[in-house]
């Protein structure tokens, strides 16, 4: 067994190899988030202070993917140090979608053409959007805190007056899960029929089950914080916290953990079985190759 894994219940052994490897793939990063995988066999992440987003396909192999990627103004005085891109996430129809810090925005990347997708309600940008998945027909579920903001708080007389979770979905936009200071992360379950929200600020300990049809709060699934977090094709959740990777059932229960040298910040699966992790944190991305069984 892997050094840096902690059992909690045996049923753990029965999805994931424990005698895995940690690959470092790059080491020098700011602050690196939002990953996503390509099936054309590369991943993109965001370097969120860096305002770039980068691809990378092997150990050392990083290169720049999109230069001003969550931040194109001249003003940058009501930010923080984090003007940057953050959450990523491919749509049915092909196009990147990009959350952007410091233009308080959701953007799209056809390929070609970078362009904003939504803009913010009352005529005012968004806070600072954070995490981001898109559905199988094209509805579209982000958080918008204000880390992206001075002070990481509110400027209600700029942006946003307060913060939300939002669901894109036929034209229509609407804000549910409003009880967080700090709304994080997010993610659906393998049928998609079940939205994940959660905190990563300890005041915030919920980690909330939604109908993602009707964005109706089903249960308070557990007692934990994190900021980034995915489930794997069984349903349960990898969730990205400040003890490491922790494993959770579909029911909640803490299965195991995985300690890394830094903190996560997020995680998407990728590789060709769809079975690698590919985690962001801090300073580092890392690469759990072959990691589900």
């Amino acid at each position: 067994m892997h050094p840096s894994v902690t059992i909690f219940d045996a049923r753990a052994t029965a999805i994931f190899r424990t005698d895995f490897t940690i690959a470092t793939w790059a080491d020098d990063c700011r602050f690196a988030e939002g990953p996503v995988w390509n099936p054309k066999g590369y991943y993109l992440f965001s370097d969120i202070p860096a305002n770039v987003i980068y691809r990378i396909e092997a150990a050392g192999a990083k290169s720049v993917f999109m230069r001003e990627s969550g931040c194109t103004l001249a003003d940058r005085s009501a930010l923080s140090g984090q003007p940057g891109s953050n959450g990523l996430a491919y749509g049915p129809d092909g196009r990147l979608y990009i959350c952007q810090h410091g233009n308080g925005a959701v953007a799209t990347w056809d390929g070609r053409l970078l362009e904003p997708f939504l803009q913010g309600p009352n005529e005012k940008p968004f806070n600072s959007p954070n995490d981001i998945v898109v559905d199988a027909t094209g509805a579209v579920f982000f958080s918008d805190p204000p880390y992206g903001l001075k002070d990481q708080q509110l400027r209600p007389d700029l942006r946003q007056s307060e913060a939300a979770f939002y669901c894109w979905r036929d034209g229509l936009l609407n804000a549910f899960c409003r009880e967080f200071r700090y709304p994080n992360g997010l993610c659906l379950s393998p049928d998609e029929q079940t939205l994940y929200c959660c905190s990563s600020k300890s005041t915030e300990r919920r980690l909330l089950a939604y109908d993602a049809a009707t964005l109706e709060l089903r249960r308070v699934l557990a007692e934990e914080n994190c900021d980034g977090l995915k489930c794997d094709p069984a349903g349960n959740l990898w969730l990205c916290t400040k003890e490491g990777i922790l494993l959770l059932s579909p029911e909640g229960e803490r299965l195991a953990r995985i300690q890394l040298d830094t903190i996560p910040a997020n995680c998407c699966w990728g590789g060709a079985s769809g079975k690698d992790l590919f985690i962001t944190a801090e300073t580092h991305v890392y690469l759990l190759a072959g990691l589900l069984l």
